[in-house]
């Protein structure tokens, strides 16, 4: 067997594999010899068959068989000699296999980059103070009241104000056409009366419709706008505009409660002052976990900038089309219409090359820091994930949760199992950072902060 490996290109190889007649002829007769013992043939025992009557009626299984063990052959020794792991082939070009003839392919191969590891301890990290600010926990607590407040109607004469419940009475038309006419399935949303809405884009029934109403006072009418997408749910209202002419009848606004023993016994506080100490920690969990997700990012970069690693066309190219189909996605999620998202379709492919290629490198630099601290992922580390996330989606078991989700246990254990490793390497790197900055003296006091946070 002769192996020849090209390098045709950054983790590329072009593998050709060759034997010569006699290699063949032997690995076909002890192929034969096998089925020659165990093969059956129509009137004799097995074993006692003539040899040509086994060549006959088991050739074409002998030669399938053979060609898997030589391609694998071939793979073997060329991963031996020079050291390469095979991420894809493509372009296997091989000739016809027979008994006592030459067989030869060639096959081109994406392998995993090799490279040198740069620097990755101590790696200089920026560290921020945090402190939360007296007027940053009473801006929460009364962002906390205003949205637990109960609506009560508005008594003053006062015009709609933002996230104020609004009773309105509308009929809509469309070209000029009431809406029910226009489309039957739109009968119900055609007319309103005594419809309350809330005037905020975030709750608002209809994009838009809510906000609009902001300026007009009890017995005041305008003519609303409402653009329908090409996701509404009626489809003879797509991509036609509504105009709704609503009348405001009645305005109820919150009412912020009252900081007073009812409120503080319902949170289970004895006072202002602790209400707001529960809030300052809050506000500081989440401020030390913002804090910990730049460090983290400012560690990721510092790698990244530092190291040297050419990525497989193959693996560029899978995690590319995955990251297109997430962002594409959360653009339906959003709302944004099928066309703009058509339109976009080269930028978001283009946005998600240069990402993708980022998040091939930074999986082979992960894995070989891994490799090198000797970081692992037990089995019970993986089953304890399954069974927090069968919890977080509604499951008592991990079982239940694979069954309803129609999952496969080992594909999930696979991603879970690389997660955590990701997870490992990443605090690793964070651990063993070198800290600057004004925050970098409360960690060093406290170490754990990194795991805490």
């Amino acid at each position: 067997m002769k192996v020849t490996v090209d390098t045709t290109g950054p983790c590329r190889k072009k593998l050709q594999v060759e034997f010569d007649a006699g290699e063949i002829q032997t690995e076909y007769d002890e192929s034969l010899a096998v089925y020659a013992k165990h093969g059956r043939v129509k009137g004799f025992r097995p074993g006692r068959a003539p040899l040509e009557m086994i060549r006959r009626q088991y050739d074409k299984q002998i030669l399938e068989g053979l060609r898997e063990h030589l391609l694998a052959k071939g793979y073997q020794q060329a991963m031996k000699e020079h050291g390469f792991e095979p991420i894809a082939e493509m372009n296997l070009e091989e000739s016809e296999l027979k008994a006592g003839q030459p067989f030869s392919y060639s096959v081109t191969l994406d392998v995993a980059p090799q490279f040198d590891l740069p620097a990755y301890k101590g790696l200089e990290v920026d560290t921020r103070k945090v402190e939360i600010a007296d007027e940053a926990v009473t801006e929460a607590v009364d962002r906390y009241l205003e949205g637990t407040g109960k609506y009560e109607d508005v008594t003053e004469p006062r015009p709609v104000q933002a996230n104020d419940m609004v009773a309105v009475d509308y009929d809509a038309t469309v070209d000029g056409r009431p809406m029910a006419e226009v489309s039957g399935k739109a009968k119900d949303l055609a007319a309103g009366r005594d419809f309350w809405v809330i005037a905020s884009e975030e709750y608002s029934f209809l994009p838009g419709f809510g906000p609009q109403l902001a300026g007009l006072k009890p017995g005041e009418s305008k003519e609303i706008s409402v653009a329908f997408d090409e996701q509404s749910p009626i489809e003879d209202l797509r991509g036609r505009t509504g105009v709704f002419h609503a009348t405001v009848k009645k305005i109820r606004a919150r009412k912020k409660p009252a900081l007073d023993e009812a409120l503080f016994q319902s949170l289970g506080v004895k006072d202002e002052a602790e209400l707001r100490e529960t809030f300052r920690r809050m506000l500081a969990r989440e401020a030390d976990s913002q804090e910990r997700a730049r460090r983290r990012n400012q560690v990721l970069d510092t790698l990244m900038k530092t190291a040297a690693v050419d990525v497989p066309e193959s693996e560029a190219r899978t995690e590319t089309n995955h990251i297109v189909y997430e962002m594409v996605n959360e653009n339906v999620r959003r709302g944004v219409p099928e066309k703009e998202i058509r339109d976009n379709i080269g930028k978001i492919t283009e946005s998600a090359q240069a990402a993708a290629a980022d998040r091939v490198k930074l999986r082979y630099l992960l894995r070989r820091i891994a490799r090198e601290e000797k970081i692992a992922v037990t089995d019970a580390e993986v089953t304890s994930l399954m069974a927090a996330q069968a919890m977080r989606s509604g499951h008592r078991t991990a079982k239940e949760w694979l069954q309803a989700a129609k999952l496969k246990e080992k594909d999930v254990r696979k991603g879970l199992r690389e997660d955590l490793l990701t997870t490992k390497t990443i605090d690793f790197l964070l651990e063993s950072a070198t800290l600057t900055g004004e925050g970098a003296a409360a960690l060093r006091q406290d170490p754990d902060k990194e795991a805490k946070a």
